[in-house]
């Protein structure tokens, strides 16, 4: 299937990936009308969403839920900001809504998984807000993130996006995003109360970076361990660039991407 941005699609998302390769496999047998985006979600046209949940569902798979597909082109890297999305002025409540738009499993921890979510307005100017309420974050200025951990989870708040790694599944990434969509709304209303806080707080240790990285001691950064590797670039006085396997291993794919973020929400990138 190929996307049609004039027409409207809806992303089915599956608990797992077992349930999510199953239902893909349904879905090819009846020859549906469908988009792979990952192992854990499919994109169908809107039209034809009824249809699919219920073939899948007839098969024994369990569908975790399904919302409307905000389009984005697949070649894109998601996480780089994305020029062509136009956010809209909102009234009243200043954050209305958060759309998922990519789920896929999470390379670090694979029954975990990572996802990107964007913002229905710009939410730039409550950054320094949001910096001055949550414990324990990274900002960034420049770059407008925050990044901050929710027990395992690393999360990143952008201009007009989000992404979380490490999500239990899609029922914990719904409520991750619903309280993100209350957070920033509770302190859009209540930012006459709060000193925004425009400090560039590094709260990341080296073990937390030292968790994304190979973790192979290979020794061709200059370092001796993966561990040094951290400490050094945590300091600034080493590139991500330097991390060989994680540079050229197709296993480590997603944890550069993980690491690049962290990398510019600290200003190290």
């Amino acid at each position: 299937m190929e996307i049609d941005k004039s027409k409207q699609y809806e992303i089915i998302v599956f608990p797992n990936q077992d349930d999510g390769l199953k239902a893909q496999r349904v879905l090819l047998s009846k020859c549906a009308d469908f988009k792979h985006i990952s192992t854990l979600a499919v994109v169908v046209p809107e039209e034809h969403k009824e249809a699919a949940c219920r073939a899948i569902i007839d098969e024994d798979v369990l569908v975790s839920g399904h919302y409307p597909f905000l389009y984005r082109d697949y070649e894109e890297d998601f996480f780089k900001k994305a020029h062509e999305y136009k956010a809209s002025e909102s009234s009243g409540e200043f954050l209305k809504s958060i759309t998922l738009c990519y789920v896929a499993p999470c390379m670090a921890d694979e029954k975990k998984i990572r996802l990107i979510g964007y913002f229905d307005r710009d939410i730039t100017e409550i950054l320094p807000y949001l910096n001055a309420v949550i414990k324990g974050g990274s900002y960034n200025k420049g770059a407008s993130i925050l990044t901050y951990a929710k027990e395992r989870r690393l999360i990143n708040l952008y201009n007009i996006k989000i992404t979380i790694a490490k999500a239990d599944d899609i029922i914990d990434a719904w409520v991750i995003l619903d309280e993100v969509k209350k957070l920033v709304s509770n302190t859009y209303s209540n930012r006459d109360t709060i000193k925004p806080n425009y400090e560039e707080k590094v709260k990341v240790t080296a073990l937390q970076i030292y968790g994304w990285l190979p973790k192979t001691n290979c020794r061709a950064c200059g370092e001796a361990t993966c561990l040094a590797f951290a400490c050094r670039l945590l300091l600034g006085e080493q590139k991500l660039s330097r991390c060989v396997p994680l540079s050229t291993e197709s296993k480590f794919v997603e944890n550069k991407k993980i690491m690049q973020e962290m990398a510019e929400a600290l200003g190290v990138a």
